[in-house]
């Protein structure tokens, strides 16, 4: 675990904690409504935050975290603005030097305290409304193969993060770069049949093979023992690329 996601869960237990403090000091004021309102304002921040730092949770809330994140915005920005009207009123008596301290205090608290929280909302409900924008703690590799080592006979699975690239090659030990995906024009697949939309690509290392730039024969991939390496372009963005590595051994 890194220690952004270490440092991101340690906020939320902090966060349930003090905000279970205050829960109890509600109920016995009786501000029912508040008390609601401010919980699955803190359930939202402790999911959000959560999410950030574990990616299996971030997958499961989806799109659930862009409403969340609202959410939370909405209300603890209708909280300050609550606070900040209440500065211009006149107290029955001149506040003490504490006191205004005391004011000072909980303004820094709740930026400090909301600052966090609202900028791992931003990156959670961004990666979800931008996809392959960003890398959040936790996110698989953009491109994996499996195994690492392959043989005559074998299939190769390449696992891929979508959405991805339209470009797909690899470099051979002997005979240069291959091109194995290209892109394709828009509109000419169906979008869900696209390239850019597929998770797992099965390559059997007897039958698959590749093309190079001006030579449109295709040839055998898998032709000589040593490391081949994939390269797999980036979403929106082919001046970038992801790459795996595998050793094949005839």
């Amino acid at each position: 675990m890194s220690i952004w996601s270490l440092g991101a869960l340690v906020y939320v237990v902090a966060r349930t904690v003090i905000a279970a403090v205050l829960l109890v000091l509600a109920v016995r004021r009786r501000t029912p409504g508040v008390i609601a309102a401010q919980a699955m304002s803190d359930a939202a921040v402790a999911l959000l935050v959560t999410a950030y730092a574990l990616h299996p949770l971030r997958a499961a809330l989806g799109w659930l975290s862009v409403p969340l994140f609202l959410y939370f915005v909405a209300w603890e920005g209708l909280a300050a603005a609550r606070r900040i009207s209440a500065i211009g009123e006149t107290p029955d008596e001149p506040l003490s030097d504490a006191e205004l301290l005391g004011g000072m205090s909980q303004w820094v608290w709740d930026l400090g305290g909301l600052a966090p929280a609202f900028i791992m909302g931003v990156l959670v409900a961004g990666a979800i409304i931008l996809p392959g924008e960003w890398d959040l703690p936790g996110s698989p590799s953009a491109l994996s193969c499996a195994p690492a080592e392959v043989h005559p006979g074998d299939d190769l699975i390449l696992r891929m993060r979508t959405p991805h690239g339209g470009d797909l090659g690899v470099f051979t030990p002997g005979h240069g770069y291959l091109i194995i995906r290209s892109p394709v024009a828009a509109g000419s697949v169906p979008q869900a049949q696209r390239f850019e939309n597929q998770r797992l690509l099965a390559l059997p290392t007897e039958a698959f093979t590749g093309r190079r730039r001006h030579a449109p024969p295709d040839e055998p991939v898998f032709a000589d023992s040593g490391t081949y390496t994939f390269s797999m372009s980036a979403y929106r963005d082919p001046t970038l690329a992801f790459t795996c590595v595998v050793r094949y051994r005839p």
